[in-house]
């Protein structure tokens, strides 16, 4: 998302000049770059009598590396289920493509002491079937994430909101049973936290259709193959950049491929290997980078089982040969990974003392079996996310068990069911990887005891007095400084007690046709840029 030109303002200028930035946009980028207030206003005070951009048109076909297996606005775990529904819906606030927190349903917020969220909304806000958006939607919202119906799965990311109260229709008041600096993050976050229609979840079927604010309405969601959407008229922002949006379900990466090459689709994810095949040719850009996805291997300690000995698990640890897992399965493309990942602000340990805790030592790793009693290990099961590299990397730990006598059986999973499971606690192992969090504290939330998913994974099993108290102590201080501080040394605790085995964080590929304009990796996993990157006509 860099620009390579010599006065950035004056290419954001040209820019807006051209139709291709609104206002808001032009602000946004204007701060990214550091350009301050006072440059801005010199910048755009002759120009808002420019002409704004043309209304959409074209259609944008983007494969998707998954199935959905719904489209469910609450509760869902997966990422699949977002990648679904980001168009349709927006939440109080969002993100820019930097991570700053910026305005979407509220137009501004304001915190008057620890526990108290004040949101002013906007008031030119339609849904999808022309209802205007008030305060009750947004207490009908919230109401209906605190305690989301099947499928959804209750999240901890909300644990804290003890009322949402309407002051009057554009007015809401949020606030927290004790203090809690992560309800904004949460928010800008969106995918937990969409705005949708007072008593939609009884007037449709939710599963596979949705009425949001998004710049996107849903006209058809075709299960295993397709999502289409139109682009809405009213929508409050910047207008899409197309007429109709359509989410194509490639999960095999061979078939997205042939897609892009066929021109059935615009653009998709692509693996490093993959993406090496389309350098050099024209009709496509790569871009790259680094999104919060760090893989990591679940261990279960909710049964009697062998890895509820610290010293078994550092065991397996010192026997997974991450660098070989960056070199093989991601081409070098990929970076080692604590709970937190790199490219999440100021909050990951430093990259060097991450990779210091994970040499390779598999005599050490062997006496510390033969210790623990362990010495002819044991069988388990890892559960994988199938098709992709969470298999690949289920089966390089396969092979790296072999040297404790760790019988690894692989057992490939659909997403759907995989979810289903990881929601519900069972598994053994799993091979899967977390996604984008609105706060540190929710890159670590599972390993404080009580937790919702602390519960169905850990149980009684596994539990660390000292990360409870930090967690706590995170949650109750706004200091900066203090909290970096507290996540460090969580992260310190987690890598040498291992309730999870983080290895690594992959880089991230899409190949896009030069048609189009406007595509970048967002950090945090989705695809906001589809919401207004715009296709040349043919």
């Amino acid at each position: 998302g860099t620009m390579h030109q010599h006065d950035p303002g004056l290419h954001l200028l040209s820019c807006y000049l051209r139709g291709r930035i609104d206002r808001r946009g032009l602000i946004q980028r204007a701060a990214a770059l550091g350009l301050g207030a006072a440059s801005l206003s010199a910048l755009t005070s002759f120009t808002d009598g420019a002409s704004a951009q043309e209304g959409p048109s074209g259609e944008l076909i983007w494969g998707l590396n998954t199935a959905v297996p719904n489209i469910i606005p609450f509760g869902g775990i997966a990422l699949a289920q977002w990648y679904g529904k980001e168009f349709i819906y927006d939440s109080l606030l969002a993100w820019d493509a930097d991570l700053n927190v910026i305005p979407a349903l509220a137009e501004s917020y304001e915190i008057p002491d620890d526990v108290t969220y004040k949101f002013k909304l906007r008031e030119d806000v339609v849904f999808h079937d022309g209802r205007p958006m008030t305060s009750a939607d947004v207490v009908y919202s919230f109401e209906t994430a605190l305690n989301p119906p099947a499928p959804g799965v209750k999240v901890p990311y909300l644990d804290n909101v003890a009322s949402v109260v309407a002051d009057d229709d554009y007015n809401v008041t949020v606030t927290m049973s004790k203090a809690d600096p992560t309800l904004v993050g949460t928010l800008a976050w969106t995918n937990y936290t969409p705005i949708v229609p007072v008593g939609m979840m009884d007037e449709i079927e939710v599963l596979s259709n949705g009425i949001g604010t998004g710049p996107f309405r849903l006209t058809e969601f075709l299960p295993d193959d397709s999502i289409s959407h139109e682009a809405f008229p009213e929508f409050w922002g910047t207008a899409p950049g197309v007429e109709s949006l359509v989410l194509k379900m490639l999960p095999d990466e061979q078939q997205r491929l042939a897609a892009l090459r066929a021109g059935e689709i615009h653009g998709a994810l692509f693996s490093a290997d993959t993406v090496l095949a389309l350098e050099g040719d024209d009709a496509f850009a790569i871009q790259s980078g680094i999104t919060s996805a760090p893989c990591v291997i679940q261990l279960s300690t909710t049964e009697d089982v062998p890895w509820r000995d610290v010293r078994v698990r550092q065991a397996i640890s010192k026997v997974i040969d991450r660098q070989q897992i960056i070199d093989n399965v991601f081409a070098g493309k990929a970076l080692m990974t604590g709970a937190i990942p790199p490219g999440f602000g100021i909050w990951p340990l430093p990259e060097e003392e991450v990779a210091a805790a994970y040499v390779v030592d598999v005599e050490g790793a062997q006496a510390l079996m033969a210790e623990a009693g362990y010495a002819d290990g044991f069988d388990v099961e890892l559960q994988s996310i199938s098709p992709g590299f969470y298999t690949t990397i289920a089966e390089v730990v396969q092979e790296a068990c072999r040297q404790l006598n760790i019988n690894v059986s692989v057992q490939p999973l659909e997403i759907g069911t995989f979810a289903a499971n990881i929601g519900s606690g069972e598994f053994q192992w799993a091979s899967t990887g977390r996604g984008m969090r609105g706060d540190p504290s929710a890159h670590v939330v599972d390993f404080r005891q009580g937790t919702s998913n602390n519960i169905a994974w850990f149980g009684d099993g596994w539990n660390n007095e000292e990360i409870n108290t930090l967690f706590d102590e995170g949650l109750a201080t706004t200091d900066e400084a203090r909290r970096q501080e507290i996540y460090n040394e969580i992260q310190r605790i987690l890598l040498t007690d291992l309730p999870n085995l983080y290895t690594v964080l992959p880089e991230r590929f899409q190949a896009v046709s030069t048609a189009v304009s406007g595509t970048y990796i967002f950090y945090g996993n989705t695809n906001p840029a589809l919401r207004t990157a715009t296709v040349a006509s043919e």
